[in-house]
């Protein structure tokens, strides 16, 4: 299997060096190797992406966005994309580690001070480092983000997230759940998994099916993460030592609901908040225009 793993990542680097962007590792403080992309020249910008678990292609129009200005350095975090051939237990599958994998991102870099823009789980693992490294960090810039600890999400997955899944949604979501696995049953599921997540169930059932090829999800790595954030993921007393920029970007009809947001803004009174209306979790694919010029803006 870790045969195959290489063999898949030595192609994958290829196709982006003849697509002219740049692939680095680095080799974190318990030995592992991890993989970035660099889009663009200037101020470098660390650019996470959901999940947990899913890779960080899904964010290259964010860095093709960016790249005139900034160098957008995409993160595969450890156990998703590139980073997948890496040992995946509780021991290295925890916020802890995933933080501490920025740092050693951060040394590599040979940059003093982090800014971090990440989207949902990660703009959560943004403020979790801003909580544990805030003097090594110089802007977050956290987009759809969950809130600094976990006592919303029984709210956000048993409630907002079903109950925004139409009745003929919900029975095809259904329908496809039961059905083997294959490439149209493994699509299906997650085109109807997600439409709750959009404002206007139109657009997701238009673009879904698109990304398919983008969002792709280490199963593993997702199950043992949200493992250690239920138990450990509470950053009410660190995050308040963060004393730089903050910038949240949300949809006004996000099912994660504005509570988590003000409870950011408690903790950190210098967060901007910025809202998107008719918009749901995923900014960049409702509502394009408004969020690229958006945060072209307050990267500057």
């Amino acid at each position: 299997m870790k045969k195959l793993n290489l063999l898949i990542i030595s192609l994958t680097l290829l196709g982006f060096q003849v697509h002219g962007q740049q692939i680095n590792s680095f080799t974190t403080n318990d030995g592992e190797i991890l993989y970035f992309t660099s889009v663009g020249k200037g101020p470098k910008i660390i650019l996470l992406f959901g999940g947990p678990g899913y890779d960080v292609r899904g964010m290259k129009p964010w860095a093709d966005s960016l790249s005139r200005d900034f160098e957008c350095i995409l993160f595969d975090q450890r156990g998703t994309g590139l980073s997948s051939n890496v040992k995946m237990d509780s021991t290295t599958i925890n916020l802890e580690r995933a933080v501490q994998d920025l740092d050693d991102l951060r040394k590599n870099l040979g940059v003093d001070k982090l800014t971090i823009c990440g989207i949902s789980w990660g703009g959560m693992l943004a403020q979790a480092y801003a909580s544990f490294f805030p003097n090594n960090t110089e802007k977050i810039v956290l987009v759809s983000p969950g809130g600094p600890d976990m006592s919303l999400f029984s709210i956000i997955f048993n409630d907002n997230l079903p109950k925004r899944r139409y009745p003929a949604e919900e029975d095809s979501l259904k329908y496809w759940n039961a059905q083997p696995d294959n490439e149209r049953s493994i699509l299906m599921r997650m085109v109807y998994f997600f439409l709750p997540y959009f404002y206007d169930h139109d657009i997701g059932i238009k673009v879904l099916p698109k990304l398919s090829s983008s969002w792709i999800v280490n199963e593993r790595m997702s199950s043992l993460m949200w493992n250690d954030l239920y138990k450990n993921y509470n950053l009410n007393q660190k995050l308040r030592d963060y004393k730089n920029s903050c910038i949240i970007i949300r949809g006004r009809q996000d099912i994660i609901i504005a509570e988590a947001i003000y409870q950011i803004k408690e903790l950190l009174p210098q967060t901007e908040i910025i809202t998107i209306e008719r918009c749901g979790h995923f900014l960049d694919l409702e509502q394009p225009n408004e969020f690229y010029k958006i945060l072209r803006e307050v990267m500057q």
